[in-house]
């Protein structure tokens, strides 16, 4: 690709995770005032594209250029000092501090006297007024709906002389008319300030709604760059689900393994909406291990939170053992006979001043204790148990912070197996450890459901995963079940595939 004097391009980006490739040499570009929509399944390297982007993330090899000119940035405050700007899916502003504090954090005007507070809620309101952003500059954040956050955060970067902004899943959190206006919003910044948007979606009808062009990755791989006028949603999709592509994927795979379809069901769920869900409908059966399968936002995680409490159910109903379940809270769940295992271990799972055994034993303490007095010995020895079981590794006296990515997984693993739930919920079991420690917590979880007869709900957004686990799947999309209890010897990495976003486009014709 020739080296444009005008826009921001990547020319044979390269990113190497442990060895293994998450960038293949990836090469695009992005011009002032255009808006880029950047697709791709799960793991296709839309993320790490961003972060390299940004700053967050050194590429291995290849180049970035600014207007013609070669940059390196070592750091995500660089980037924004070149005029590249990101807004995350996770939103970085601080709920309990004003609009106005917001707007200037980390770059407050100071002078003699302390801060120019009058100077910085003029220029607070103003910004307020060219975004068209009814919103209070004294009133706390959190008070505002997540959507008015959004565009917010949108338009703190657009004012950073940004040049390039780039969105990752801007619109995972909102809802109909929420996401109508935030995408009218990043059209307004485009044209009006003339500003390059990367808009990084899985939705097709947001990003036909609003990009220039569309570039569809596989693999870490530029598979599709194309004008969106010019190019079908089913073009699209059967770029990324090609089935080239996912057969190249599933060499040295099981694709023998019959999974198993009887046995009692112990979980029925039938058309549950919340808020977040549309329409949700499986069964689960003893002793089986059901698969989620889905696109980023497709609802998955929201269901099982769902189930333990978390997020409230609006309508349908819920068996469990064929009574009615209406769950309460995560303690309530548990009594239940779930033990639930969160996406997030850092963020939600676990604590990061108590070490392993500490973390093991937190939701089953109450067990080792009569009349207030806590049985040391027997928590000891459980805990010690689970340790061993699972082969955890390094000082589990200390602070489980201490412990690699792969062995914290395995202490919140053991805590759920502490519970000795009768249905285990695991959202991305794996997420962020290495093929060593990920095929011991594949070999664990299908012994316990072989010698304890135990459940297991695994979501996964990987579809390797997925079909090494799992024995039948159910697909969602839009928070909405589109396929359910699908034997996983009919399932193939392109069927999974074409199933989350053939879906998708259909909804869209």
């Amino acid at each position: 690709m020739p080296v444009s004097k005008v826009g921001f391009q990547a020319v044979n980006l390269t990113k190497h995770f442990a060895g293994v490739p998450a960038l293949a040499g990836i090469s695009f570009d992005l011009k002032p005032g255009e808006i880029v929509g950047l697709v791709g399944h799960n793991g296709a390297g839309k993320s790490t594209l961003l972060k390299v982007l940004a700053g967050a993330h050194k590429h291995d090899g290849g180049e970035l250029y600014l207007d013609g000119k070669s940059v390196v940035f070592s750091s995500p405050a660089e980037a924004i000092s070149h005029g590249v700007s990101t807004v995350y899916q996770e939103l970085s502003l601080i709920p309990n501090l004003t609009v106005q504090e917001n707007i200037w954090l980390g770059r407050e005007l100071s002078g003699i006297a302390g801060l120019r507070k009058a100077e910085m809620r003029k220029f607070a309101q103003q910004m307020l007024n060219e975004f068209h952003l009814e919103m209070d500059v004294d009133r706390s954040l959190g008070s505002y709906p997540v959507a008015a956050r959004q565009m917010l955060e949108i338009a703190i970067a657009a004012t950073k002389n940004t040049k390039y902004l780039l969105l990752d899943e801007p619109t995972t959190s909102l809802e109909g008319e929420q996401i109508s206006r935030l995408l009218d919003y990043v059209k307004d910044i485009a044209k009006r300030k003339n500003v390059g948007v990367l808009l990084v979606d899985h939705k097709l009808d947001e990003l036909y709604e609003v990009a220039h062009r569309i570039v569809a990755l596989v693999d870490g791989k530029v598979i599709l760059d194309a004008d969106a006028g010019l190019i079908s949603h089913e073009e699209v999709v059967r770029a990324i689900v090609g089935d080239d592509i996912a057969d190249a994927q599933e060499k040295g795979m099981d694709t023998t393994r019959i999974g198993k379809t009887s046995g009692e069901v112990i979980l029925s769920i039938s058309d549950v909406h919340g808020p977040h869900l549309q329409g949700v409908s499986f069964d689960a059966r003893e002793g089986q291990i059901i698969g989620l399968y889905g696109l980023v936002g497709a609802g998955r995680t929201e269901l099982l939170r769902s189930l333990i409490g978390v997020e409230p159910i609006y309508s349908g109903e819920v068996e469990l053992f064929r009574e009615r379940y209406i769950p309460k809270n995560p303690a309530d769940a548990m009594k239940c006979g779930f033990a639930y295992l969160t996406e997030e271990r850092k963020i939600d799972g676990i604590v990061p001043g108590m070490s392993s055994p500490q973390n093991i034993a937190l939701p089953v303490v109450t067990q080792f204790s009569t009349g207030g007095w806590i049985n040391n010995a027997r928590l000891s020895k459980m805990t010690s148990e689970f340790l061993n079981r699972l082969h955890v590794r390094g000082n589990t006296q200390g602070p489980i912070v201490a412990l690699s990515g792969g062995n914290q997984q395995k202490v919140l693993i053991a805590r759920t197996l502490a519970q000795q739930p009768k249905i285990l919920l695991l959202d991305e079991p794996t997420k962020g450890v290495d093929i060593g420690v990920k095929s011991e917590i594949h070999s664990l979880l299908k012994s316990m459901v072989v010698d304890e007869g135990m459940t297991l709900i695994v979501s996964s957004s990987e579809e390797e995963e997925i079909l090494e686990l799992a024995d039948v799947v159910t697909v969602f999309a839009h928070g909405k079940t589109v396929a359910s209890a699908i034997p996983v010897e009919n399932l193939t990495v392109a069927k999974l595939r074409e199933l989350a976003w053939i879906t998708t486009a259909e909804s869209i014709s």
